[in-house]
């Protein structure tokens, strides 16, 4: 399972919405630029002493672990010299956000820890999560970043930092050019294209298009936000923000979309039960032509030459596949910092020298980031360097909708009719009626 799986399934669980109130104010030097206040800042430590500085991160993903023993504990020493590290094992999953949890309530959080969208909001209230904004802005850290939008949260402020690896994460179709050529079919520039391609590819004994169902995972990752853009990019955008809802016309229309693939044979027979690691055997295998897969898979999947891929086709001539984009991450997703440490301003310090630590780590895979390390690039595989010519240059980016605007008890309920909607049993009308009123009683936006 891929390690950005991993990451994943830890965030989805409850996830909490982002537009909140900020927790520490900010004044103005004499040039205008925000800087923490007098007022909010806590004293900082002898410049003859160490500040001690306690750090939480997850413990059970193969990714962070290589992190922290590859990249952080060699290198924090000499790149923060006045500051002295405690790293606090956090474990994972559950028991992560259960350990925050009780120290957000008992008032002992650490200084810095790796949070997402799960903790943020009980320690947002609380008053415990420092607004990074005039820290990554005085010292000029949020200008590494080639997309800080993606930083920032609802109310526009940052609340923690990270690699920026996630923002290269969107979903495309995968497709072996071999197979489509011995079943004389062509890159679909439509979605009924793509049907019409997936019943000729079937004819010819082929699985049309791979994709995971079980959990109604796909449906929650990427296929239903699709589905919507592909015919209405500013309904999915709206409804990422929550000012739309699922009676929207367009909104509707992505789901009616969902399921007819699952009608029309376009999907593996069981695709609702089908599983992450199966689904993708199914395309590396040469069973399914076509593969709908987040990038995360991209360096993997582009060993075999006769892998390439293309983005979700239009629904109509309204819209262009090529200058809207869905992207992975969410704002609350990175490094955060205790606004009651007391030692507030090295705490910063230290989730940037985190933040950089993750973006050298992901860069040494091969694969991009949004902070800049400073490091000469290396060559790109061709495939890589396809996908990222056409995404850099897409101006409209819509953040995903599954881990920014889901709360735990509708993130669980959209993953079961996304699941339902796949058996081709069960119809987008259906969905409508049935997740409305858990969307209305439980999104977090009134």
């Amino acid at each position: 399972m891929s390690k950005y799986l991993k990451l994943f399934s830890t965030a989805l669980v409850g996830t909490s919405l982002l537009a909140m109130t900020a927790c520490a104010t900010t004044g103005k030097d004499a040039s205008g630029t925000a800087t923490p206040s007098a007022a909010t800042s806590t004293p900082q430590s002898s410049p003859n002493k160490k500040a001690k500085i306690r750090v939480m991160t997850i413990t059970t993903d193969e990714a962070r672990n290589n992190i922290m023993e590859k990249f952080i504990k060699p290198n924090i020493e000499a790149a923060l010299p006045d500051v002295e590290v405690e790293f606090e094992p956090g474990g994972g999953g559950g028991d992560f956000v259960n350990k925050m949890k009780t120290y957000n309530a008992s008032g002992d959080l650490p200084d810095v820890w790796y949070g997402d969208s799960t903790l943020a909001p009980p320690i947002m209230e609380a008053g415990n999560l420092l607004d990074l904004t005039p820290y990554v802005t005085k010292d000029h850290f949020i200008d590494k970043y080639s997309v800080p939008d993606a930083l920032k949260a609802k109310d526009g402020k940052v609340y923690a930092l990270s690699s920026g690896s996630d923002t290269y994460f969107t979903p495309v179709i995968y497709y072996h050019v071999d197979m489509f050529e011995k079943a004389g079919v062509q890159i679909p520039k439509t979605f009924d294209e793509l049907v019409k391609a997936a019943q000729t590819l079937k004819s010819k004994g082929f699985v049309p298009i791979s994709t995971p169902g079980k959990g109604g995972w796909s449906t929650t990752v990427f296929l239903f936000q699709n589905m919507v853009q592909i015919g209405d990019p500013q309904a999915m955008a709206d409804l990422v923000t929550n000012k739309t809802d699922f009676n929207n016309p367009s909104i509707k229309a992505g789901l009616a979309r969902v399921e007819q693939l699952a009608k029309s044979g376009a999907l593996p027979e069981g695709v609702a039960n089908l599983d992450y690691g199966p689904a993708k055997e199914l395309f590396t295998s040469k069973k399914a032509a076509m593969y709908m897969m987040m990038t995360w898979e991209l360096p993997d999947l582009a060993k075999d030459p006769t892998v390439d891929f293309f983005p979700f086709p239009a629904a109509s001539d309204k819209y262009d596949s090529a200058k809207v984009a869905q992207f992975w991450g969410a704002p609350l997703n990175g490094y955060s910092v205790n606004a009651k440490s007391k030692n507030v301003e090295q705490a910063v310090k230290v989730a940037e020298f985190l933040a950089m630590a993750d973006a050298k780590y992901f860069e040494s895979t091969g694969a991009p980031v949004a902070l800049k390390t400073g490091n000469p690039t290396g060559e790109l595989q061709p495939l890589m360097k396809k996908f990222l010519d056409w995404y850099n240059a897409v101006p409209t980016k819509i953040a995903s909708y599954s881990i920014n605007a889901q709360d735990a008890k509708v993130a669980a309920e959209f993953a079961t009719l996304g699941q339902n909607l796949l058996t081709g049993q069960y119809t987008s009308d259906q969905f409508v009626k049935d997740f409305d009123k858990t969307w209305k009683e439980n999104t977090w936006f009134k």
